[in-house]
C-alpha cells in the first residue's frame, strides 16, 4: 500500500503555477478530466469499484445522479458477501488552503454492511473518519450525512475542512493530527459481512474539491452554515436563504468547473432568487458581504 501512494503521489505532483480554485469530476464527457485520482485499490483482489454506468436493480440508468455514468461498487452484479473494497481519491494541495470535499451518494446496504469514508493528510499513515471525528478536527457539515443505512433517494456529502487543513502543528489549533503532505487522501471502503442478501452497495458521483481564494478584501471565508441552497438539484432558479440578517449589500457570483464567472447580481434581501438557463452540472456559488465570503456548491440537473 505505501508504494502505491507514494507511485501516485510522483504521478499527480503538482506545478504551483497551475493552481486551481477547484475541481470536479462528473465520470462523463467533457467533465471527466481528473478521473486519474480515483484510484481503486488493488491490494484487496475482489475489489468492486468501477467506474461506469450501473445496471443493477436499485442500481439502474434511470437513478444516476448526472448521466450516465458514476463510480459504483460493480456496475452490473450485487455486492457479494465477505468482501471488502477501496478506492482512494487524491487531492494536490495548493498554495490555497483546502475548505471542502462535496459529492452525491445513494446506498443500498443492510445491517452487515459497513460504508466508511476516510482523510488522510500523511500519505496514509493516519486517517480521519470525518463523521464520527468531527468536532476533534473541526470539520463542519451543511448537513451531517450518515453511512449506516440505504438511502431512497441522493444524499449530499458536503465538509468543510478549513481550520484542519490549514493547521500547523504548534499553531492556532490543536489536532491529534496534521496534514503534512501536499496531497490529501480520501478513502472509501465498503464492507461485507456473511449475509447473502442481494444488496447493490454503494454509487457516487458529482464530486468537488474547493480551495480557498487568495483574495486580499476578504477578511474570512466561510462554507456556510448559514445559507440555504434550493431546490436540490436546481433547474433553472436557484433561491438563497441567509439565516443571518444582512448589515451591507450582497454580492453574489457563479462560477463553472473551469472558474469562468457565469452570472452574478446584488441583493438587500435575506432571500435571493437566481434565474439562470445553464447546463447539467456541478457550479460554485460565492456570496460577499462586507469583507466575507461565503462558498456553496451546487448542482443544474434538468
Amino acid at each position: 500500500m505505501k508504494k502505491l501512494f507514494t507511485l501516485l503521489i510522483v504521478l499527480f505532483a503538482y506545478n504551483a503555477a497551475n493552481a486551481q480554485y477547484y475541481w470536479s469530476e462528473q465520470f462523463e464527457y467533457p467533465n471527466d478530466g481528473y478521473r486519474s485520482r480515483f484510484v481503486m485499490d488493488t491490494t484487496h483482489a475482489n475489489n468492486r469499484w468501477q467506474i461506469g454506468h450501473p445496471n443493477k436493480v436499485v442500481f439502474d440508468s434511470a437513478s444516476c445522479y448526472s448521466m450516465p455514468n458514476v463510480i459504483v461498487t460493480d456496475t452490473v452484479n450485487y455486492f457479494p458477501p465477505n468482501d471488502t473494497s477501496v478506492f482512494t481519491m487524491y487531492h494536490v494541495y495548493t498554495h490555497y488552503p483546502m475548505m471542502q470535499v462535496m459529492f452525491y451518494y445513494k446506498l443500498d446496504i443492510d445491517t452487515n454492511m459497513k460504508a466508511v469514508m476516510e482523510i488522510s493528510g500523511d500519505n496514509g499513515a493516519n486517517w480521519i473518519n470525518p463523521i464520527t471525528e468531527d468536532t476533534t478536527y473541526m470539520f463542519y457539515w451543511s448537513s451531517k450525512p450518515s453511512l449506516d443505512t440505504s438511502t431512497a433517494s441522493w444524499q449530499a456529502f458536503e465538509l468543510g475542512l478549513y481550520p484542519w487543513a490549514s493547521a500547523i502543528a504548534g499553531g492556532s489549533y490543536t489536532f491529534p493530527h496534521y496534514r503534512t503532505s501536499d496531497t490529501l487522501l480520501f478513502r472509501f471502503t465498503l464492507i461485507s459481512g456473511s449475509d447473502t442478501t442481494h444488496r447493490d452497495g454503494w454509487m457516487m458521483d458529482d464530486f468537488m474539491i474547493v480551495n480557498a481564494p487568495m483574495e486580499g478584501l476578504v477578511h474570512s471565508v466561510d462554507l456556510d452554515l448559514n445559507l440555504n441552497c434550493y431546490p436540490v438539484p436546481a433547474a433553472y432558479r436557484l433561491f438563497i436563504a441567509n439565516k443571518k440578517p444582512l448589515t451591507n449589500k450582497a454580492f453574489i457570483t457563479v462560477t463553472d468547473v473551469y472558474g469562468r464567472e457565469i452570472y452574478n447580481m446584488e441583493t438587500n434581501d435575506m432571500l435571493a432568487t437566481l434565474n439562470f438557463s445553464l447546463p447539467d452540472g456541478v457550479y460554485c456559488l460565492k456570496y460577499r458581504t462586507g469583507g466575507n465570503v461565503s462558498m456553496k456548491m451546487f448542482t443544474i440537473r434538468h
